[in-house]
């Protein structure tokens, strides 16, 4: 089995929009929310953080990990579609359906009560398996609104409640609260993406493989971090730091901490320090490769290409 396709997994901070955790997977954004979640809060060595995401991480398991983890999750629910036509109608939708914690029972529309007898059930599907339990009343029978909450025609009403679903309504509470800080979802994580694919041109991968892909986007994301970090804190402040910078090298791949500050001082020594921070930021896109000199990586050859004054690989 041959995969041909890689996902970028990428988390970005609200404050200071650096990318605070990134890896590249092989399977859909369904099944990526708490390996990201939990690198960027490894990373950013956190006891607590909100995490925001799309709809396309909307995941019980994912959600449920990430919460046990300490992590608040603002993540969008998937919409909610009704494939028979001839069966439950909008006003009898689960969501209208009010569940009782203290009794696990749920109350219908209707007002009747819908019981469990506590069994686990397993559903399994394409890409996940999870277990759930079934809510029912016999009240159905008899109700005059039947045809409209349910398409059966020989059987009644029945719920079903996924062992993820506290984490999925705590989720839910959670998004309704805070619908402000959502919006800010895409300000915050759309922006790298955009950058680095429409800007610097990296639509598609030139290595083969998880392993060596992840180290050419962990490249990439340096770089964009290192931009970044210039326009926070200036070429000077940006030196500063990494002169008083003790490395844990259980978190940082980097082999040493003259990696990242010898080619620094070389850039330092060839346009000195009081030209302006523009200047060097139109550099380091030189050297990415947006003009035909001094590329950081060769996209037509899939090496990357020494630079005296980058990273040299």
């Amino acid at each position: 089995m041959v995969e041909v396709s890689y996902n970028v997994q990428a988390a970005v901070d609200d404050k200071h929009n650096l990318v605070v955790g990134t890896h590249v997977i092989n399977r859909n954004d369904r099944n990526a929310l708490h390996e990201i979640a939990l690198e960027a809060k490894e990373g950013l060595d956190s006891e607590d953080l909100t995490v925001l995401a799309d709809k396309g991480y909307h995941n019980g398991r994912e959600i449920q990990q990430c919460q046990q983890d300490g992590m608040q999750t603002i993540v969008a629910p998937n919409e909610i579609v009704n494939s028979n036509k001839h069966g439950t109608t909008e006003d009898y939708l689960v969501t209208r359906f009010i569940y009782h914690p203290d009794t696990d029972t749920y109350t219908c529309p209707q007002g009747k009560t819908l019981t469990t007898t506590g069994k686990w059930h397993n559903k399994t599907r394409q890409w996940d398996s999870h277990l759930f339990k079934k809510y029912r009343t016999p009240d159905c029978k008899d109700c005059p609104v039947k045809q409209l909450c349910t398409g059966r025609k020989d059987g009644g009403r029945e719920i079903e409640r996924s062992e993820y679903a506290d984490a999925v309504e705590t989720n839910l509470k959670n998004l309704q609260e805070n619908k402000p800080l959502y919006k800010r979802r895409q300000m915050i994580i759309e922006h790298i993406f955009g950058t680095v694919k429409r800007k610097w041109g990296f639509n598609y991968t030139d290595l083969r493989g998880l392993e060596k892909v992840n180290g050419e986007f962990a490249l990439i994301m340096t770089v964009y971090n290192l931009k970044r970090t210039i326009n926070i804190l200036g070429m000077t402040g940006l030196m500063e730091k990494l002169r008083k910078w003790i490395p844990d090298y259980k978190k940082v791949s980097l082999p040493s901490k003259s990696t990242v500050l010898k080619p620094l001082k070389d850039l330092c020594k060839e346009f000195g320090l009081d030209r302006p921070v523009l200047k060097l930021i139109s550099v380091l896109n030189r050297i990415q490769g947006l003009s035909d000199t001094n590329r950081l990586y060769g996209s037509e050859t899939g090496f990357l290409q020494k630079s005296r004054l980058f990273f040299t690989a």
